[in-house]
């Protein structure tokens, strides 16, 4: 598995001076909602749990802990691009490659 982190979310960590993120299945978000296979991630700079418990991966000088539990919801041979969207200081991270958990 190989993170990627995109310009557009580079430039965004480097204005922030964000050097770690955090992926955690957004396991909430799809209560009320009726859409089969569909699992968000949040992306984040706030470590939830125990660092230890993450696997760590790096890119473009920013270190990637991710949620063990998000690896049974891709395959082990996916590409994950990790870009930035808003407007000024709305901007957040994001996963931008689609997971379909269906397919896995």
């Amino acid at each position: 598995m190989k993170f990627i982190i995109t310009k557009t979310a580079k430039d965004f960590a480097d204005k922030k001076n964000i050097r770690e993120i955090y992926i955690n299945p957004d396991l909430d978000s799809k209560e009320t909602c009726c859409t089969i296979g569909t699992v968000d991630f949040d992306v984040s700079t706030k470590l939830i749990g125990n660092k230890e418990a993450y696997k760590k991966f790096s890119d473009q000088d920013i270190d990637i802990f991710v949620n063990p539990n998000f690896f049974s919801f891709v395959k082990d041979d996916m590409e994950i691009e990790i870009s930035a969207f808003g407007i000024g200081l709305f901007k957040k991270l994001y996963i931008k490659t689609e997971i379909n958990t269906i397919e896995r």
